[in-house]
């Protein structure tokens, strides 16, 4: 059965991964700005750019996995009828509030002044962007043929796992913008020290609870991740060059290089994670899938034996007679 297995595809995994880097970046930085940091605002409209760019081309991954293309609208036909057409709806309502935003940084626009309005899209824009890191946690959660997915603590992994992603992309913008020197990127490096930490026992320790877990579904997709098919690409991409070596660059090295390493590192080990996570689910066998289907040997050696039986009750009958 393991063979005939049907798992997601790395597409799904992308969307969330560009999904979750782009809606906690945009968050970081829409946070600090309204706390008054005076980089933000000079980054934020392009933080802003990237985030959308990342949403966008993870919807178009999301589009391409539908069977029919063109009916992909009708998603938001329902917008309350499953979690899927909730999350649609986020995603519609999150992209145009955080171009919004965006346009607040730019001088030319003729609003650009407007602060108390900036305030009002910021916040609304963080709360749809949170909810658009939280709502794929919750859409797989919602499956219940694979258990994998449906431990308690899965909303909580991919919100640690997007903040850190997220602040791993801002690091990296502050420094193409030649802000990595600067105090407030010290202060992200940091943040993204604490976020490894939390990820070194969280990611762990959730496919550790689902190993112990008393649905089969989800004890054969955690073994997958802890001792199975999946281990290498688990504890060398997710945990090892992931969170464990960035996490040790970040608290040892303070260097330009050895931040956009560690950055680097942890955007490679958060997609890792995604695709880890979506390909380990292992769905409830129905019945009568307990057993592979038989190869062209097995078939014709049954073949065989039928054919020889068919001879022997005909011989046996003959001999009635």
């Amino acid at each position: 059965m393991e063979k005939q297995q049907e798992y997601w595809g790395s597409q799904p995994a992308w969307y969330f991964f560009l999904a979750a880097m782009g809606a906690m970046m945009f968050v970081i930085a829409a946070v600090t700005d309204l706390v008054g940091n005076p980089i933000a605002g000079q980054i934020n409209g392009w933080v802003s750019i990237v985030a959308l760019a990342a949403a966008g081309v993870g919807a178009l991954l999301l589009l391409e996995e539908l069977t029919h293309k063109t009916k992909g609208h009708l998603v938001n036909a329902r917008p309350f009828a499953s979690v899927m057409s909730f999350g649609s709806l986020i995603q519609s309502l999150y992209m145009p509030l955080i171009f919004a935003y965006g346009t607040f940084f730019f001088s030319f626009i003729p609003w650009a002044g407007f602060g108390w309005l900036k305030t009002i899209v910021a916040v609304l824009a963080i709360i749809a962007a949170l909810l658009y890191v939280t709502y794929p946690g919750i859409e797989l959660g919602e499956a219940k043929g694979r258990g994998f997915w449906n431990g308690g603590g899965l909303i909580g992994v991919f919100l640690i796992n997007g903040t850190a992603t997220g602040a791993a992309a801002l690091t990296l913008v502050l420094c193409i913008f030649g802000y990595g020197e600067n105090a407030y990127t010290v202060t992200i490096k940091n943040l993204l020290a604490a976020l490894l930490v939390a990820q070194l026992f969280a990611i762990p320790g959730y496919v550790l609870g689902m190993k112990l877990s008393s649905a089969e579904e989800a004890r054969r997709g955690a073994n997958k991740l802890w001792s199975g098919e999946f281990s290498s690409a688990f504890w060398a991409g997710v945990v090892i060059f992931g969170t464990l070596v960035p996490m040790v660059i970040s608290l040892l090295f303070t260097s330009i290089y050895w931040l956009v390493m560690a950055a680097v590192l942890v955007l490679v080990g958060g997609a890792c994670f995604r695709i880890d996570f979506l390909r380990a689910a292992v769905r409830v066998v129905l019945p009568g899938e307990e057993k592979d289907e038989m190869n062209r040997k097995e078939i014709a050696k049954l073949a065989i034996a039928l054919e020889n039986r068919w001879r022997e009750k005909a011989c046996w009958l003959n001999s009635q007679k």
